[in-house]
């Protein structure tokens, strides 16, 4: 997935890989990202710890275990600020959460901020609740943290943080990579870095940020549990959301109910052959509708009649299921702003000036590997 702020020009390429698998191609700056760094103000530790928690809870609707998530999440939010303020990692603060041990850091914010301060009184309440409710609490936000513990997601958060101002000041690009191994780890660090760029987007819109999000494999890679709010709003914050999935059953099992609302929610929709799921057809075929077609109808000449021709409209679909999944060789369907279809010819890679400066990367990769 890739992250682009600005327009046009020659910006930074930068990479962030919470794996440690990829290595660095020539030009490209590795960054680090952790929650840490979003936490040294209050606000910001309650962003960082709520995407943390709603990536907890993605595709689980409204079930019972909302309560542990909750708590856990007044729990980690002081946590976090207080590691920030005191030079602490993530790493460390794991480890903290690992061994609940939290009274050095209420004791650092009552003295810093006094009692009346949300953070002074989320953690005093988790740390005054019975001690079996309280158990299940450091046992959650254990759980929120299951990201952390490889050594290559260490790695990755003690990388040189992004300057998020000045990312989005140029036209600089940002690849995120996770490969499929890692990818259950790594997202909560994926989600926390994401959505920090497009809160701090609609934050800057006024100055002029722009962000384009394109987000191959959002299901696997980054399930952004609020992508729907990105979309509906980012629009008119600076932010446009182009989203990459293999059909609609991968985004019904990481967003529910509100991946039957995706075509609807996304203006412009590309479809190309090869979809196999069921659902995501069906909805297709009822969006391409029916419509009138003339059917001739020819009578034989007879003794008591001459020959004639007639026409009657018939009402049939616009496409078959069949027809959608196969889809026409060199060709995607499009679904326009108000779900009109079309079939839009496709261009291969090596017939687009655009793309040979890619191409040829390829080519020399390679070579290279050969030898």
């Amino acid at each position: 997935m890739r992250l682009m702020a600005g327009t046009r020009g020659d910006g930074a390429t930068l990479l962030f890989d919470p794996s440690g698998t990829l290595r660095s191609p020539r030009g490209v700056e590795r960054i680090g990202y952790s929650p840490i760094h979003q936490a040294n103000t209050w606000d910001g530790a309650v962003l960082a710890t709520r995407s943390l928690v709603d990536v907890a809870r993605r595709g689980q609707g409204d079930r019972g275990d909302d309560h542990w998530s909750e708590r856990a999440g007044a729990l980690l939010a002081p946590l976090l600020h207080a590691a920030s303020l005191t030079d602490e990692s993530l790493g460390q603060l794991a480890s903290r959460v690992d061994r609940r041990s939290a009274r050095e850091s209420h004791d650092f914010l009552l003295e810093r901020y006094g009692e009346w301060h949300p953070a002074v009184s989320l953690l005093s309440g988790v740390l005054a609740t019975d001690e079996r409710e309280r158990s299940g609490i450091w046992s959650t936000a254990s759980g929120l943290l299951a990201g952390v513990r490889t050594d290559a997601a260490r790695d990755a958060m003690r990388g040189a943080p992004l300057d998020v101002d000045e990312f989005l000041r140029g036209p600089h690009q940002l690849h995120i990579v996770a490969p499929s191994r890692h990818q259950a780890l790594s997202i909560p660090l994926v989600v926390g870095l994401v959505e920090r760029v497009v809160h701090s987007t609609y934050d800057h819109h006024g100055d002029g940020a722009r962000l384009l999000l394109a987000l191959d494999e959002v299901a696997n890679v980054a399930p952004l549990p609020r992508l729907a709010g990105i979309v509906s709003e980012g629009g008119g914050q600076g932010v446009v959301t182009l989203a990459c999935l293999q059909d609609l059953s991968q985004a019904r099992t990481r967003w529910g109910g509100a991946a039957d609302g995706f075509l609807s929610l996304f203006p412009t929709t590309v479809v190309l052959p090869g979809v196999a799921d069921r659902a995501t057809l069906e909805l297709l075929h009822r969006l391409a509708g029916r419509t009138l077609v003339p059917s001739e109808t020819h009578q034989r000449r007879t003794w008591a009649r001459p020959a004639s021709t007639s026409i009657s409209w018939v009402e049939r679909d616009r496409a078959s299921v069949a027809h959608l999944a196969q889809g026409r060789r060199g060709y995607a369907l499009g679904l326009s702003p108000d779900k009109s279809m079309s079939w839009i010819e496709l261009t291969p890679a090596f017939r687009e000036a655009r793309f040979a400066r890619y191409l040829e990367r390829s080519e020399i990769s390679r070579e290279g590997n050969s030898r």
